[in-house]
């Protein structure tokens, strides 16, 4: 039988973390974890058709295909003598499903198919469909720990959505958490609850590179306008100032989302650094740091040993943390109603890698950020020679080509 062979499967999958009240009802209980098996066909459909006011979950055709995909989504609760027994169903999703369900383009009401992971397929997520114990909450919590035990070869997170206020004050009672508190860009609506051996969420993947395309200013513009015009209710021409094509500009990601940005501007013996912006939802990660760290790293690469910002009063610590210091000398000034602070920034002795006069030309002609592997006008050296073809195109001055 189908169901004997999921019985068979070992148990990969952990605990789910639940509160301390579910805890003791699985551990008082836990003589009932048997009691459950796969549905078949007829079941389900007898059961979703017998009262479908009850169970709104998708329109019985999809339910179908849902079904097909997966066998072992519907569980009957309870011993087989009970007259009223309970039904759990579970979506088991697999890569595409869970990136959906975490960027909110799920929908329970209507799944695809494609989305779910088949009987012989590891989830990369489960999704708590439906739960319908009449009365029987509690004595029907070991059998559902044992299902979510069996169903997954690996620790994989539960998702649910309180759809009721009855379900939401479960989802409460059960700790469900908040998933957008784990995953930055999880719907509001959704919850989740981890198994006790999975490993707490990996940290982000932060990186940082050069602004280098339109695409690139097109995503600084979009993060600026999210911080400064949002929160501090800047007016545009007061953010994007005529500045911005005439610096260096920086933008940080996390997981590969356009999170943040800050910019470099060049004068004669100091560079100044300026227009950190994270968006609000990133804050709690580290990227600020990462793009602090990397502008004044590219900085002292360009051959600058002074820094000099403007500094919200509230800010100043975290400047110092990279070589600021206030000028003690100078008074608080306001701009967009908000008081700043002159800080410099010391960036350190001549960087022993520092761009100057002297170093290889190659160098120089290099893309800005790239000076230590050869660039196009380098490589250009390794094609066939335009030679004739610049000489017979090319003005000269007194015999000379043009540099």
């Amino acid at each position: 039988m189908l169901s004997d062979t999921i019985h068979a499967r070992p148990s990969h999958n952990g605990r789910i973390r639940v509160a301390e009240q579910g805890e003791r009802l699985i551990n008082h209980f836990k003589h009932l974890a048997d009691n459950r098996r796969v549905m078949t066909w007829d079941e389900v459909e007898a059961f979703i058709s017998s009262n479908p006011t009850e169970f709104p979950i998708a329109p019985i055709g999809v339910i179908r295909e849902v079904w097909e995909r997966n066998p072992t989504i519907f569980w009957r609760i309870g011993a087989e003598d009970c007259e009223r027994p309970g039904l759990y169903a579970q979506l088991p999703l697999n890569t595409m499903g869970a990136s959906y369900l975490l960027s909110g383009r799920f929908s329970g009401l209507s799944p695809d198919p494609a989305c779910i992971a088949r009987p012989d397929e590891a989830p990369a997520a489960i999704y708590l469909w439906l739960a319908y114990m009449p009365r029987r909450w509690g004595t029907s919590l070991p059998a559902i720990a044992a299902i979510l035990e069996e169903t997954g070869p690996e620790a994989v997170p539960l998702f649910s959505r309180g759809a009721t206020e009855h379900s939401s004050r479960l989802h409460d009672a059960m700790e469900f958490r908040v998933a957008n508190t784990i995953y930055p860009n999880a719907p509001e609506w959704l919850r989740v609850i981890l198994p006790e051996r999975l490993i707490a969420p990996r940290s982000p993947v932060l990186s940082v590179k050069m602004v280098r395309n339109m695409e690139d200013m097109a995503q600084i513009y979009a993060i600026r306008g999210a911080t400064y015009l949002a929160e501090q209710f800047c007016l545009v021409t007061e953010e994007f100032d005529g500045n911005d094509f005439c610096s260096t500009q920086f933008i940080g990601y996390v997981d590969g989302d356009p999170a943040g940005c800050i910019r470099l501007r060049y004068f004669a013996g100091f560079v100044k650094i300026e227009r950190l912006a994270v968006r609000r939802e990133y804050r709690k990660s580290r990227l600020a740091f990462k793009l602090a760290r990397e502008a004044v790293a590219f900085a002292r690469r360009k051959g600058y040993t002074v820094g000099y910002g403007h500094s919200r009063e509230d800010l100043v610590p975290f400047w110092r943390m990279f070589g600021a210091r206030l000028m003690e000398d100078r008074p608080p000034f306001h701009f967009a109603d908000m008081a700043y602070r002159e800080i410099v920034f010391d960036l350190g002795d001549l960087a022993n890698d520092a761009i100057h006069l002297g170093v290889d030309p190659y160098v120089s002609i290099r893309p800005e950020g790239e000076w230590d592997r050869m660039g196009p006008l380098e490589l250009s050296n390794l094609r066939p020679s335009r030679e004739q073809l610049i000489k017979q195109h090319t003005k000269t001055i007194r015999g000379t080509v043009n540099a």
